[in-house]
């Protein structure tokens, strides 16, 4: 039998970002830890995800999993950061082939990211409220995002209708406050209508650019 230490040290071949190469056994195993990770923190929360309910739901060893992550803080990151990559992704194909105003890519993403969450509200459950109480480096990634938000949001300072005086933070206090109304939605059902909330979204993140108009 060989021992866990030595298992270790023959770990597969990875990727430049760490993952194993597509197409692999290491690689289709570690999407099913993902997989699983997604639907029991959605299900149970981090706090309540060990690693034995992961490979349990996922079907591989123990060894397995400390084969692919150093422990379940990784994992968590990496169906954190997978989530967050897939959803951007359908974002900017809602988007493609058009050419769109700044207003029109803001009001296109949002609508798609809310048919996005009702259509897989687990996910969203795990990217929007789970994240926040994993660990820091979780909550770290969650940040980043807004940060990422932050940054489209900042491009309507350039329109015509735009205030010349708008708070610095501005935002910084727009994409929290986006995440915010998003969560308060799934934390308070999980099977509500959060589609119904894309007018106030609108309002929220366009508002502050249009002016009075």
């Amino acid at each position: 039998m060989q021992y866990l230490s030595q298992r270790l040290a023959t770990k597969p071949a990875r990727t430049r970002d760490g993952e194993p190469p597509p197409g692999t056994l290491a690689a289709r195993q570690r999407e099913r830890l993902l997989d699983a990770s997604e639907r029991l923190i959605a299900e149970r929360g981090c706090k309540g995800t060990s690693i034995e309910a992961i490979v349990k739901a996922a079907g591989v060893s123990t060894i397995t999993f400390y084969e692919r992550f150093e422990g379940k803080e990784e994992c968590f990151a990496a169906a954190f950061d997978r989530a967050v990559e897939e959803t951007i992704a359908e974002l900017r194909e809602a988007a493609a082939g058009e050419e769109l105003t700044w207003p029109e890519q803001v009001s296109t993403a949002l609508r798609a990211l809310l048919a996005a969450v009702a259509a897989d509200p687990g996910r969203a459950r795990m990217c929007l409220v789970e994240a926040q109480t994993g660990g820091p480096g979780l909550s770290a990634r969650f940040e980043a995002v807004l940060d990422r938000v932050a940054t489209k949001l900042r491009e309507g300072r350039a329109l015509d209708t735009a205030p010349p005086a708008l708070p610095p933070t501005l935002e910084e206090a727009t994409a929290g406050g986006l995440a915010w109304l998003l969560r308060e939605r799934l934390e308070r059902d999980r099977d509500g209508d959060v589609e119904a909330l894309y007018p106030k979204l609108i309002d929220i993140a366009l508002a502050p650019y249009l002016g009075d108009g």
